[in-house]
Protein backbone atom coordinates (compact mmCIF):
# COMPACT_ATOMS: atom_id res chain seq x y z
CA UNK A 1 0.00 0.00 0.00
CA UNK A 2 1.31 3.34 -1.00
CA UNK A 3 1.71 6.32 1.41
CA UNK A 4 -1.02 7.64 0.39
CA UNK A 5 -3.02 4.89 0.32
CA UNK A 6 -2.32 4.36 4.10
CA UNK A 7 -2.87 7.88 5.21
CA UNK A 8 -6.31 7.84 3.15
CA UNK A 9 -6.75 4.61 5.32
CA UNK A 10 -5.61 5.74 8.64
CA UNK A 11 -7.69 8.59 8.39
CA UNK A 12 -11.09 6.98 7.78
CA UNK A 13 -10.22 4.47 10.46
CA UNK A 14 -9.77 7.75 12.85
CA UNK A 15 -13.52 8.45 11.93
CA UNK A 16 -14.53 5.27 12.99
CA UNK A 17 -12.21 4.36 16.11
CA UNK A 18 -13.90 7.93 17.20
CA UNK A 19 -17.16 7.16 16.60
CA UNK A 20 -17.67 3.63 17.98
CA UNK A 21 -14.14 2.52 19.82
CA UNK A 22 -15.75 2.80 23.10
CA UNK A 23 -17.93 -0.01 21.83
CA UNK A 24 -15.37 -2.02 20.66
CA UNK A 25 -12.76 -4.30 21.76
CA UNK A 26 -9.05 -3.63 20.57
CA UNK A 27 -9.35 -6.83 18.43
CA UNK A 28 -12.67 -6.00 16.73
CA UNK A 29 -11.21 -2.17 15.86
CA UNK A 30 -8.49 -4.38 14.44
CA UNK A 31 -10.80 -5.98 12.35
CA UNK A 32 -12.25 -2.66 11.29
CA UNK A 33 -9.04 -1.23 10.21
CA UNK A 34 -7.98 -4.07 8.15
CA UNK A 35 -11.55 -3.71 6.64
CA UNK A 36 -10.81 0.07 5.75
CA UNK A 37 -7.72 -1.02 4.37
CA UNK A 38 -8.97 -3.19 1.75
CA UNK A 39 -11.95 -0.78 1.42
CA UNK A 40 -9.08 1.56 0.34
CA UNK A 41 -7.40 -0.42 -1.80
CA UNK A 42 -10.86 -1.66 -3.51
CA UNK A 43 -11.44 1.98 -4.41
CA UNK A 44 -8.25 2.24 -6.23
CA UNK A 45 -9.07 -0.23 -8.82
CA UNK A 46 -13.07 1.43 -9.14
CA UNK A 47 -11.52 4.90 -9.27
CA UNK A 48 -9.13 3.01 -12.04
CA UNK A 49 -11.65 2.94 -14.80
CA UNK A 50 -12.70 5.38 -16.80
CA UNK A 51 -16.31 5.98 -17.64
CA UNK A 52 -17.64 8.80 -20.07
CA UNK A 53 -21.00 9.80 -18.98
CA UNK A 54 -22.26 8.45 -22.00
CA UNK A 55 -21.23 5.06 -20.58
CA UNK A 56 -24.17 2.95 -20.21
CA UNK A 57 -24.43 0.03 -17.97
CA UNK A 58 -22.93 -3.67 -19.09
CA UNK A 59 -26.76 -5.33 -18.87
CA UNK A 60 -29.77 -4.92 -20.26
CA UNK A 61 -32.78 -4.16 -17.88
CA UNK A 62 -35.96 -6.25 -18.98
CA UNK A 63 -38.88 -5.96 -16.35
CA UNK A 64 -40.64 -8.85 -14.94
CA UNK A 65 -43.99 -9.20 -16.75
CA UNK A 66 -46.30 -11.09 -14.51
CA UNK A 67 -46.89 -14.07 -17.53
CA UNK A 68 -43.50 -14.28 -18.90
CA UNK A 69 -41.18 -16.87 -18.55
CA UNK A 70 -38.30 -15.62 -16.01
CA UNK A 71 -34.46 -15.83 -17.25
CA UNK A 72 -32.44 -17.04 -14.92
CA UNK A 73 -29.36 -15.30 -16.13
Amino acid sequence: MSDLRREEASLLFEIVRRGYGDRLSPEELEEVRRGVERIVEMSVELRSVKLRNWDEPSFTFRPYRGGEERDAS
